[in-house]
């Protein structure tokens, strides 16, 4: 049942697409999130609506963004309605729109209606679309340098890739290298992604050696493709809307994705034991046409880059608490969460265990097929990451574009 049939009302889809056909797509569907249930849905529907369409006529410049997925996926959600890759995405939409003084509007189009993940950083390279939502790994189809950060192991911990986010220095060489490349990468949230086996799996994964002869579903990055060749286990590629009757099946025994996107899409009720591996990220990303965006004035660009800004620090502050409270991965997760209400075995590596894993995955013992790939995709690039992820010390939130 979605918000608008649980107000029992029998006109609300002929109600939606009105106002969809008066005011957009973009306003209707946020006037969906954002109105109140009850008798006055549809009047504050509509005010909401036609604030975001006056918005868009007084700004001087229009950043059509395109979304795969529809929004509200949780609409009874603890913490946030959004599905886990969507975290931050309103509030980057509103961030950017507040600090350009509304001389941006920020036009979200859900559901893949301008294209998909592969697709749409192409168009952002010739400019014919603004931004687009994405993961990192799609976004490498277009933008190679991304590939760098899906080396094995070689961001680390989470509070690594937030290091990265807020760097001057990683904003100068990496960042850089991607704008170079016709995308600009504004905002990021960086799940880690596990193994994750089937139910009914006769085995508990917790060594490398414990994965022979498993079929891995596999995507098409090239990074995990060779961390699964160097795994005794058989990478298989399988289309994401695949997956879910693939496991069932038994076509494939697993996949490796973070646990928030598996439980958006529903494949988390066919999983038996999630595995803690985290040695690649499943990062989505905010990226922006670079083409369009050295058009607009120096001011607007300091508006948007703001607004990112803001969005990161948001993105990094809601985290843990979305990650434990809502999607329920963490140790301590509370049991009425998403997967807690599953019931799948989460099994969490020991240190010793862990090491097995980045010794059977590390540069050194697998030089003559990594090291072709650094100089693939920016040795530079490479080496910046590496040191720049394992400095020591807090995380400094500071904005990545000044001096």
């Amino acid at each position: 049942m979605d918000k608008f049939e649980a107000t029992g009302r029998t006109d609300t889809r002929r109600e939606f697409l009105r106002l969809a056909g008066r005011f957009g797509g973009s306003a209707a569907a946020l006037a969906w999130l954002a109105a109140p249930t009850g008798a006055v849905l549809f009047s504050a529907a509509e005010a909401f609506a036609q604030s975001e369409a006056e918005k868009k006529q007084k700004a001087d410049h229009v950043m059509l963004t395109g979304i795969t997925e529809a929004p509200g996926r949780w609409p009874n959600g603890p913490l946030t309605t959004e599905q886990s890759n969507l975290t931050g995405v309103v509030e980057w939409k509103k961030n950017i729109e507040a600090a350009t003084d509304g001389k941006v509007y920020v036009d979200l189009q859900y559901g893949g209606v301008l294209g998909n993940q592969v697709d749409m950083p192409r168009k952002l390279q010739q400019a014919t679309l603004q931004a687009a939502h994405g993961s990192t790994q799609n976004a490498a189809a277009s933008a190679s340098v991304w590939n760098v950060i899906d080396f094995p192991y070689h961001v680390g911990p989470i509070e690594n890739f937030w290091r990265l986010t807020f760097s001057r220095e990683w904003n100068d060489i990496f960042r850089a290298k991607s704008e170079q490349q016709g995308l600009i990468a504004t905002a990021f949230f960086p799940q880690i992604r596990w193994v994750q086996l089937r139910r009914g799996l006769d085995r508990e994964v917790r060594r490398p050696e414990d994965m022979d002869g498993l079929k891995i579903r596999v995507t098409g990055s090239k990074l995990e493709q060779v961390a699964f060749d160097i795994l005794p286990a058989n990478p298989t590629p399988v289309n994401w809307g695949e997956t879910y009757n693939a496991l069932k099946e038994g076509a494939v025994d697993g996949l490796h994705v973070a646990p928030g996107p598996v439980a958006d899409v529903n494949i988390s009720e066919v999983i038996g034991q999630l595995v803690n591996t985290e040695f690649m990220y499943n990062s989505d990303a905010m990226f922006i046409s670079t083409r369009w965006f050295r058009q607009l004035p120096e001011a607007v660009q300091e508006g948007i880059l703001e607004g990112a800004y803001q969005t990161q620090v948001f993105q990094h502050d809601v985290y843990e608490p979305y990650l434990r409270d809502q999607w329920g991965i963490r140790p301590d997760s509370p049991k009425d969460t998403i997967w807690g209400k599953l019931e799948p075995e989460f099994v969490f590596l020991t240190e010793d265990e862990r090491n097995a894993w980045r010794e059977y995955l590390s540069f050194e013992r697998n030089k003559d097929l990594l090291d072709p790939l650094v100089e693939q995709f920016g040795r530079e690039e490479y080496e910046a990451t590496r040191r720049i992820a394992q400095e020591s010390g807090p995380v400094e939130m500071q904005r990545w574009w000044r001096s």
